[in-house]
């Protein structure tokens, strides 16, 4: 594909605003979810979290925090939410916790580093 967005390619435009606006689509979900469990309280039945839960919900955040930074530094914040997703996702394979729809979490990071090596390879070649 020949045609171009300004100095870059249609398609890297395209890659680097899908990332976002998923990432972006993660992070209000996750903001919902945060705040309903907030609001909502805890019922009596309830049993009190545990390290295990202190720790998954701790690699969400940085995960958060990764797709958060991606918005600016697509390699960094790809880098920093694919690892702590993967580790998510490996604790929970542990537990033999389905986490199959965590997989799909894996997309805007991948997507991030894609965006940011392909922004990388291109750059060199608009000097010539």
């Amino acid at each position: 594909m020949e045609t171009q967005s300004g100095t870059k390619p249609l398609w890297l435009t395209f890659l680097r605003w899908s990332a976002r606006i998923i990432a972006i689509l993660i992070i209000i979900f996750s903001l919902f979810m945060f705040i309903g469990e907030s609001i909502g309280g805890r019922s009596a039945n309830a049993s009190p979290l545990q390290t295990r839960d202190y720790i998954i919900l701790s690699l969400w955040a940085l995960y958060i925090i990764g797709l958060i930074i991606g918005l600016w530094r697509e390699g960094l914040g790809g880098l920093i939410s694919l690892v702590f997703m993967a580790i998510h996702i490996i604790i929970l394979q542990m537990e033999r916790v389905n986490s199959v729809i965590f997989f799909v979490m894996l997309l805007p990071s991948i997507l991030y580093l894609l965006s940011w090596h392909f922004q990388r390879r291109w750059a060199p070649q608009q000097l010539n």
